[in-house]
């Protein structure tokens, strides 16, 4: 990640409802909601690492799944939205 904000795209399949909770509560501290278990963040280095950190601290590593899509400004522009919700919001 470079020094500045970066956009990214976190999602996650978690098999345990109360872990489940606990991960969309923290990635509601960091971004907004697009989909059930997808969330759109603007964030710096520092702010990325201590949501991934919390996150590590939460999932099973042997049942649960995260992922971060790091997405450049171009791409983010390029976003399209059928349905319910707006384009990536920072």
């Amino acid at each position: 990640m470079n020094r500045g904000s970066q956009n990214l795209i976190a999602s996650y399949d978690i098999r345990d409802p109360m872990r489940l909770a606990k991960v969309a509560k923290i990635m509601k501290d960091y971004g907004e909601r697009v989909l059930l278990s997808v969330f759109e963040c603007n964030l710096n280095d520092e702010q990325f690492k201590r949501m991934q950190k919390r996150v590590e601290e939460t999932i099973d590593h042997m049942e649960d799944s995260v992922r971060y899509y790091f997405v450049c400004e171009k791409c983010v522009g390029n976003v399209e939205v059928s349905g319910v919700g707006k384009g990536f919001i920072e």
